[in-house]
């Protein structure tokens, strides 16, 4: 054989011996990093109702938030989260799928990137009828407390431990300037409860937006009623900036609110604190912390 042809063999040797190491299979996705919330957990057990809101930032952040989310509800395994801030139908419905033992319901707003939702866990939790947007019907009335995406979501559920509740989900207007339109919120959520749902067992939950502390109280409404509301954040609120819900602020903003019917039941409110364990909290998950209540069957 000619010098010449056998460099040309070893040569188409060469190269195909290349080729199959450049088109070597795509390595599979790897698993993202377990996340261990032991020391950031909040007390719970089989027998209680747990609840938390939690404005969860414009959910998702970015491309790590939907690992960390779904390791905080599996390690935090609480019962029901009411969620704030929530971009768009599909990556609710991504959530939620990868939750196993849980399911959910977002409000469908079109042009919405602040969705309220719920999830819940199916074990534990059973729901009653199909929830809804409360003052769905705009009117003059309500349009400017409730735009839209601000209508507060009802969902009425029952617990393992024979507890039922009706909750709603809300997410009043923000910043300076809106005091007027919290304020219609505030009187529109309590005609809503005293002319309906007077002798149940109601939660509002969610941002607030506002304080419960200061002068001219766009809530004063609820405080004044005392008899038949208490705000279980009032505690946090009047507490330490530490340990308020919204430390970028701060201020204590996520509110729970109960109905009389419930004062015997709350055993505790809580605000969590991921970022003791998840140093990046802020940047992956959310600006808010999740505030918890825990509840004892009547």
């Amino acid at each position: 054989m000619h010098k010449k042809h056998l460099f040309i063999l070893c040569l188409i040797f060469f190269v195909s011996c290349g080729s199959e190491e450049e088109t070597a299979p795509t390595p599979e996705p790897q698993e993202p990093e377990p996340i261990s919330f032991e020391d950031c957990l909040v007390d719970k057990s089989s027998s209680t109702f747990e609840i938390a809101t939690w404005n969860i930032e414009r959910y998702p952040q970015n491309g790590s938030t939907k690992d960390a989310v779904v390791q905080m509800i599996e390690q935090y395994d609480l019962d029901v989260l009411a969620l704030q801030e929530i971009t768009s139908i599909l990556s609710f419905n991504t959530l939620k799928d990868e939750l196993e033992g849980w399911d959910g319901f977002i409000t469908q707003v079109n042009g919405s990137n602040l969705m309220l939702a719920y999830l819940y866990k199916t074990s534990e939790v059973t729901v009653n009828g199909t929830p809804i947007n409360l003052y769905e019907e705009a009117t003059s009335d309500n349009n400017d407390a409730f735009t839209a995406f601000r209508r507060p979501c009802l969902m009425n559920v029952t617990h393992a431990n024979g507890l039922t509740v009706d909750l709603i989900n809300v997410h009043l207007k923000c910043c300076d300037g809106s005091e007027d339109r919290r304020r219609a919120a505030s009187d529109l959520l309590k005609a809503y409860i005293d002319n309906n749902l007077s002798n149940e067992e109601v939660i509002i939950l969610g941002d607030y937006n506002d304080e419960i502390v200061d002068s001219d109280n766009v809530f004063q409404n609820f405080l004044d009623d005392r008899y038949g509301y208490e705000f279980t954040t009032l505690d946090i609120a009047e507490g330490p900036s530490s340990g308020w819900s919204y430390p970028s602020w701060p201020s204590q903003i996520d509110q729970v609110l109960i109905t009389n019917e419930l004062f015997d039941n709350e055993i505790s409110t809580t605000v969590v604190t991921p970022e003791n364990c998840l140093a990046t909290y802020s940047n992956v998950v959310s600006d808010h912390r999740p505030v918890v209540i825990s509840l004892r069957a009547d």
